[in-house]
């Protein structure tokens, strides 16, 4: 028999196999549609995930601790004072701090930046806006200890002001880079006294006498550390030209008294105003605070002005986590404290260390705020 066409017609058992070559082909691309689905699925998420840890140039602030100044901080008292008659006192003066995530050295992902969006306690800012591009972990590092040690000598002199004790000017080392010359000679805390037998009136006289050194001559410098005057031969380095230490001065004073405020490697300038409150409590009879758990935060100048600082509203949260009753808040953060006040935390504005030393002492009195300043006043 033949088809149509007039070509012979093929044998049953030709056919037959025919038919199940045609089904094992089916049956073989059945087969392979869902391994290329999941090799797929496999790729597509492997490219998600990829790309949610990609790092992204965004810092993340979240409440940090919020530490009683007033007490220890890792099995260390705080506040110490040698020197001068102290005494007791009780309740709390917090300090308020912000963790970073995501400066330099630190690596912050879209999956963390979304997750923070839906955390009010949490804020996104982009990482410029808080760190130069080129800024190192090291730079950072040093520039936040040498922000607290200059925030802790101004917090001093401020309380002593006010007390009405007497301490004189000097300049110090307020900060020493790491791997830089005067690594492992000169130490955050000393005094100048020479540098290459001269002395020097103020900051400025002596970054000239450093400028005005030679190069590849360690130079002789005299400083006061621990009570003790200690003559030391400190290498330089020239940097575009100029001679370097690697160290950062500052502006400090000889106080009286010996005063050590010791918070470990929390940095930054931001607890001045309760470091002074604290240093005032400790050197006057009875409790400041009346016993009340007082929060707050805020940058001390010389004259007493209390400046604005970042990051108040993770510090109001990180202040009620605490169990803090009260928080006084820079009047210039006014803006942003309203509307994100934690319930519960009684926060008054202050711009000056007399205003919060009225607060304070009008809380213990009265255990309230009627009659104090508040951000909605401002």
């Amino acid at each position: 028999m033949s088809d149509p066409t007039g070509a012979p017609a093929p044998p049953a058992r030709s056919r037959r196999g025919l038919r199940r070559l045609a089904s094992q082909a089916v049956e073989d691309a059945q087969l392979a549609h869902p391994r290329t689905a999941l090799v797929s699925l496999g790729l597509l998420c492997a490219l998600i995930l990829g790309g949610a840890l990609i790092p992204v140039p965004y810092v993340i602030e979240q409440p940090g601790p919020a530490i009683d100044v007033l007490g220890e901080y890792r099995d260390e008292e705080i506040v110490q004072i040698d020197g001068v008659e102290t005494y007791p006192t009780d309740g709390s003066l917090m300090m308020t701090t912000v963790s970073v995530d995501g400066g330099p050295g630190y690596v912050v992902t879209p999956v963390d930046v979304v997750v923070s969006w839906f955390d009010r306690s949490r804020a996104v800012m982009p990482r410029e806006l808080m760190f130069p591009p080129d800024q190192t972990r090291e730079q950072t590092t040093l520039d936040n200890a040498v922000q607290m040690s200059t925030s802790q000598q101004g917090a001093v002199a401020v309380a002593l002001e006010e007390l009405g004790i007497e301490y004189e000017p000097v300049v110090m080392i307020a900060g020493v880079q790491q791997g830089a010359p005067a690594d492992g000679h000169l130490e955050p805390g000393d005094v100048l006294l020479e540098i290459d037998g001269e002395t020097a009136a103020d900051l400025p006289g002596f970054q000239a006498l450093v400028r005005g050194a030679e190069e590849g001559r360690a130079l002789p410098i005299t400083v006061r550390r621990d009570d003790q005057e200690v003559a030391l031969e400190v290498p330089t380095e020239i940097v575009d030209g100029t001679p370097r230490l690697g160290v950062v001065l500052s502006e400090g004073y000889d106080f009286p008294m010996d005063v050590e405020i010791a918070v470990g490697d929390i940095g930054g300038p931001s607890a001045g105003m309760i470091f002074s409150l604290s240093v005032y409590d400790e050197l006057t009879p009875g409790a400041l605070t009346g016993g009340r758990a007082i929060a707050g935060t805020g940058t001390i100048s010389p004259d007493g002005t209390v400046g604005s600082i970042g990051g108040i509203r993770q510090k109001m949260v990180g202040a009620r986590d605490a169990d803090a009753e009260f928080f006084l808040a820079p009047r210039d953060n006014c803006d942003q404290v309203l509307g994100y006040e934690p319930d519960g935390l009684e926060v008054v504005a202050v711009g000056s260390f007399d205003e919060a030393l009225r607060a304070t002492e009008t809380i213990a009195a009265t255990g309230g705020v009627d009659g104090l300043p508040t951000c909605e006043d401002q």
